[in-house]
């Protein structure tokens, strides 16, 4: 196989997580290629770090059509599925075939001239000098409503346990198809997160009372956005190919991850 990693160098044991990759794929005579540019035919990317590390990851495999494996050396990780503690396993399991993957929607986000993806989600923050957002928001033309507050989260399902969650929004099954629309911090008690069709399309404009806001794409990608301007958010044509834990299914990672009860019998 030909195996490529990226790797978040400021997380603890990365060094030793990297030198366990190595002599594994030395073992079995898999091409290596680490941090280094990813070429086609490359059949796995790794990614070394936390959800922020799968981000960047999935955005350079995207396009490529590479799986995207992530191995948690942060905290919470809901993207990052194999614990580094476990690496010697994962790594076996990968080996063997005894992985899923797992096709997930990504955000198509345009703004101006130019056109990002998601896999998480699209936000809408204040900048600095803003005391208060309004945001215009439509779905397919249709005015639904103006947000006003400390900003908006538009995410997929996958993004459904990141921002979004932190913000009030509800838990999406990730292999659902549907974009959730987050408010931040409301001025309004009535607003409350609203989930859409994923074929539907999302318009955001910022509100004349606002200097500039900031669009922030998936941690990755900032653009500041004047007064009037539009940003318009579909589902993308291409999925992210995300490989799982075979035997690990979404509720044996929501109890893991949020600590919730009924976690006695779990292998994680």
């Amino acid at each position: 196989m030909k195996i490529a990693v990226i790797v978040n160098k400021k997380k603890p044991n990365v060094e030793e997580a990297v030198a366990k990759i190595k002599n594994w794929a030395k073992a079995n005579d898999h091409e290596l290629a680490i941090d280094k540019p990813l070429v086609k035919g490359t059949d796995f990317l790794l990614a070394l770090g936390g959800d922020g590390t799968m981000l960047r990851a999935v955005r350079v495999a995207g396009k490529l059509g590479i799986p995207t494996m992530g191995i948690n050396l942060g905290g919470l990780g809901f993207l990052t599925a194999f614990p580094s503690n476990k690496l010697e396993q994962a790594l076996d399991d990968l080996n063997h075939k005894r992985i899923r993957i797992e096709e997930r929607m990504l955000l198509c986000i345009r703004f101006k001239n130019e056109e990002f993806t998601a896999l998480n989600d699209a936000t809408f923050n204040m900048s600095a000098d803003a005391r208060v957002l309004e945001l215009s928001t439509y779905v397919n033309e249709q005015f639904l409503t103006r947000f006003t507050g400390d900003g908006l989260i538009v995410s997929t399902p996958t993004g459904s346990t990141a921002y979004s969650l932190a913000a009030g929004g509800p838990i999406l099954y990730p292999g659902l198809s549907g974009m959730i629309l987050t408010p931040i911090c409301p001025h309004a008690l009535s607003a409350r997160p609203v989930v859409v069709p994923a074929q539907d399309v999302v318009t955001v404009e910022v509100g004349y009372k606002n200097p500039v806001a900031i669009l922030t794409i998936d941690g990755q990608e900032r653009r500041m956005i004047e007064v009037a301007e539009k940003v318009t958010i579909s589902q993308a044509e291409r999925t992210a190919s995300i490989v799982m834990p075979e035997k690990m299914d979404f509720f044996q990672i929501l109890r893991h991850k949020m600590r919730w009860g009924g976690m006695r019998n779990d292998s994680t």
